[in-house]
């Protein structure tokens, strides 16, 4: 730093092209960006990130000051390996992102490491594990074996060659990088204990063991020769397979150890939930039964054969076995027909053939649907050709008498191709369909089937009044969670055609009630809607597919064993994977930028929300109490002179409708919220970033709360917020604050807010001009992403009124982009006492 505080004192600075340099106030942070090409190679890019701009042309000075665009600017300290960032900027395959995340991580300080939607996080350390490596035999016979330690998905040699601290644990399911300290077990004990090993297969003279000379030591290899090495691979390597892992046993044939690759051999006969029938295990010419190989593994470790030389198995191999097979009568080998494309993996092609041409064609049959020309009921919308898929993904799933999880993306229309696939079914089919729900969502349902399809006759069972009985006369019945739990002995005495479950993230909690009510259910076939990732969260996978097709992954302590346990404790990537591939025909998911070119640049929806019982009272109250004053102040003195009574009343009933705590003299919670949360929630885990906009404080104070609870990350601002560029920057460049909260005033003109691609009115505005202005805060030029815009609107309150009074009245109240006051000078008393009625 000395010699730039020298460079500092400088009155004339320039550059090797004679231009002037100078210090600047600005403060900067190295930013590593990692982006997946086309050719499915990772990109890797070191950027300069200064006032709300990523620059790529700069040089490190030091490791506290960066010199760009004939500026020296300080930085957030980059650590004593700052000359080797450059070498950060470079091309690497997928297969070495762990390595080459694991150097950033231990090599530079201070550096944030972008990559697509990961999210990094701190978590607890990992131990190396100790290896064996047979490197080679030489011509005496004798073994070469070195000792050394292993991080997984790296070479054997890599922590030698590098001085690593911290590890980039990748979890592709999870979308996390888990960020460990490496610990290592000291290198001369590992030495020591194999040395000790060793030791007890040198020959004795008169008695006593004569290592010196016998084999040799040098760092971590040893050299053994034939009758030390032949003694201790048959003794010795069985138990240290237990703790260390091997490599190079393909070296070993001289000493009777076969490295035949186990090849599986079954015969297998269509069952009803399964297939049944004999599976082997060849290694060579030997063959083995499927369970006496496991068995053998898990007593000694080896696989014995008959010339008396033994095996060794990768143990992935037996876990993966143990995953697929289970042992049946008299021995007998079962394998679910869920499990099908992962077994076929482990087959040649003539046996695959042979055993699974029927089960096949249907995990085929997905593949040619793209194809096929789509038959679709008609309904009232055109399809894009993303929902037309859906629907013909339904409808194949339907027809193979499977069950699966539509999981588009927020905003995709997942209700409407739920709808158009019922609409294929109805009026013909007698039985009706069971639509399960959050209570949030019963009246949106309605409002999109009348719309889509008012030719379905619906029921919704909520009231007090509910009759089941009538509601089975309907071709849709609309329920909600809590309901369902609470009159399941009803539900469970009824059959159904389908059940539809909105939203299955509620049955995640496998003890729930709700999660054990809906496997009770008889169906015909099951549908799961959820805008969420499921297939990132194990334990909702589990009860999700508990509920669609139980066969799947069996009980609970089975999915645990072979799954859950893998993956969240040891973060297996080939069990990864293998679940990946076993619920992936299962599951139809679109992200928005999928589908991009399919959408138009905004789309705009209306959430409803219901009243809670407590609200609705205390709202009628108050409106009933307003009305009769309006009523009599203007028989009194007049429109004019209550103008400011009016606006009084208007204003309690909005707050009411939205946050009615912030109205009552007691505790009372929103629905509007609750219902906004979730909806973040959900926007949050797909990787968007929303504004929200209100139009009162007390608004931004409580879903500030919430968001806080939910673990979040937002910034929030109002009209008295200061330092308004600095929150702009952090919610347009960090990745991880997801949420800007603002008010509408504040935050509807002047900001350029490119990085959201969700807009959510919570509470509707007299101006529709203003809404739109908001919702355009994110549309602007740099905005490569299309805008779902959201406006929140609670039931049978002033806010519907708003709104039809904003559709009646649009031309004269978008001439008004001022206050509220100003807005209602524009209304007659009729519109008055519509607003109250």
């Amino acid at each position: 730093d000395y010699l730039v505080e020298y460079i500092r004192q400088c009155s004339d600075l320039v550059d090797e092209r004679l231009k002037p340099i100078h210090f600047t106030q600005l403060r900067g942070q190295l930013q590593l960006q990692l982006q997946t090409a086309e050719s499915k190679k990772i990109n890797a890019q070191t950027l300069l990130l200064v006032e709300n701009s990523h620059e790529d042309d700069f040089l490190l000075l030091n490791e506290r000051y960066a010199l760009s665009n004939n500026r020296i600017i300080e930085i957030d300290e980059v650590g004593a390996a700052f000359s080797r960032v450059p070498l950060f900027d470079t091309e690497i395959f997928p297969s070495e992102l762990t390595k080459f995340l694991s150097l950033a991580l231990s090599y530079l300080e201070n550096v944030r490491i972008n990559y697509e939607d990961f999210q990094f996080k701190e978590a607890e350390s990992i131990v190396a594990s100790p290896c064996l490596i047979f490197e080679k035999i030489d011509a005496d016979d004798s073994l070469y074996i070195r000792v050394t330690q292993q991080l997984p998905q790296t070479d054997t040699n890599f922590l030698e060659e590098f001085e690593l601290y911290r590890f980039a644990d990748i979890n592709e399911l999870e979308r996390i990088v888990y960020v460990r300290v490496i610990e290592r077990q000291p290198l001369d004990v590992l030495i020591h204990n194999i040395e000790k090993l060793i030791e007890k297969h040198v020959p004795k003279e008169k008695g006593k063991r004569k290592s010196q000379g016998q084999y040799i030591i040098e760092d971590n290899l040893f050299v053994l020769p034939r009758h030390i090495a032949g003694s201790f691979i048959y003794q010795e390597l069985p138990k240290l397979l237990e703790t260390f892992q091997l490599f190079g046993a393909e070296k070993l044939k001289q000493y009777k150890i076969t490295a035949h690759p186990p090849r599986l051999d079954i015969s297998l006969n269509h069952g009803i939930d399964f297939l049944e029938g004999e599976a082997s295990i060849y290694f060579g010419d030997e063959k083995l039964g499927l369970f006496e190989v496991i068995r053998q593994y898990r007593q000694q470790r080896y696989i014995q054969f008959s010339d008396g030389s033994h095996g060794l198995v990768n143990e992935a191999y037996i876990q993966k076995l143990e995953r697929l097979f289970k042992k049946g009568k008299k021995d007998k080998a079962q394998l679910s027909f869920f499990d099908l494309p992962l077994v076929e993996e482990l087959l040649e092609n003539a046996m695959a053939d042979a055993n699974f041409k029927k089960s096949r064609a249907f995990f085929e049959g997905f593949n040619q649907l793209a194809t096929q020309k789509p038959k679709i009921a008609k309904v009232n919308a055109t399809l894009r050709p993303y929902q037309k898929y859906g629907v013909q993904w339904l409808e194949y799933l339907q027809s193979s008498k499977l069950n699966g999880c539509l999981a588009d993306d927020m905003g995709l229309g997942k209700t409407l191709q739920t709808i158009t696939l019922l609409s294929r079914f109805y009026p013909k089919q007698a039985k009706p369909t069971l639509v399960v729900m959050p209570k949030s969502l019963l009246f949106n349902w309605q409002k999109e089937v009348e719309r889509f399809n008012p030719s379905l006759t619906t029921y919704t069972y909520y009231a007090d009044t509910r009759d089941l009985d009538e509601a089975c006369q309907k071709n849709l019945i609309f329920t909600t969670y809590a309901l369902l739990r609470n009159d399941i002995e009803k539900f469970q005495q009824k059959d159904f055609f389908y059940v539809v479950l909105d939203e299955s993230q509620n049955i995640k909690n496998l003890q729930s009630q709700a999660s054990r009510a809906v496997v009770l259910l008889k169906a015909e076939h099951r549908l799961a809607l959820s805008g969420t990732p499921i297939e990132n969260n194990l334990s909702e996978l589990y009860s999700l597919f508990r509920f669609l097709n139980p066969a799947m992954f069996g009980n609970v302590e089975s999915f645990n064993h072979h799954y859950l346990t893998p993956i969240q404790k040891h973060n297996d990537p080939d069990v990864i994977q293998e679940l990946r591939k076993k619920v992936y025909p299962f599951i139809l998911r679109r992200l928005k930028k999928n589908v991009l070119s399919e959408l138009p640049d905004k789309v705009e929806q209306s959430l409803y929300i219901e009243m809670s019982e407590e609200q609705r009272l205390f709202y009628e109250q108050r409106r009933r109490f307003y009305k009769e004053n309006i009523e009599r102040q203007i028989a009194e003195k007049g429109l004019e002179q209550s103008q400011f009574f009016i606006f009084q009343a208007f204003n309690e009933l909005r707050q009411i409708a939205s946050i009615p705590e912030a109205k009552a003299d007691r505790p009372m919670e929103s629905p509007k919220i609750e219902t906004l949360v979730e909806q973040i929630s959900d926007a949050a885990a797909n990787g968007h970033k929303m504004l929200v906009f209100v139009n009162y404080l007390n608004a931004l104070e409580r879903i500030g709360e919430q968001l806080d609870a939910q673990g979040i990350d937002y910034v929030s601002m109002s009209g008295s917020t200061r330092d308004r560029q600095r929150l702009v920057e952090r919610f347009q460049n960090d990745s991880n604050c997801k949420v800007f909260l603002m008010t509408l005033k504040t935050g509807g003109t002047g900001l350029n807010l490119t990085a959201a691609d969700m807009v959510f009115i919570f509470d509707p505005w007299w101006n529709k001009a203003a809404e739109n202005q908001a919702i355009d805060r994110t549309y602007r030029i740099g905005q490569s992403r299309k805008v779902m815009a959201y406006k929140m609107i609670t039931q049978g309150t002033i806010e519907e009124k708003i709104v039809q009074l904003q559709e009646k009245k649009a031309e004269l109240l978008n001439a008004i982009i001022s206050s509220d006051a100003a807005s209602l000078k524009s209304f007659s008393e009729a519109d008055i006492a519509f607003m109250l009625g």
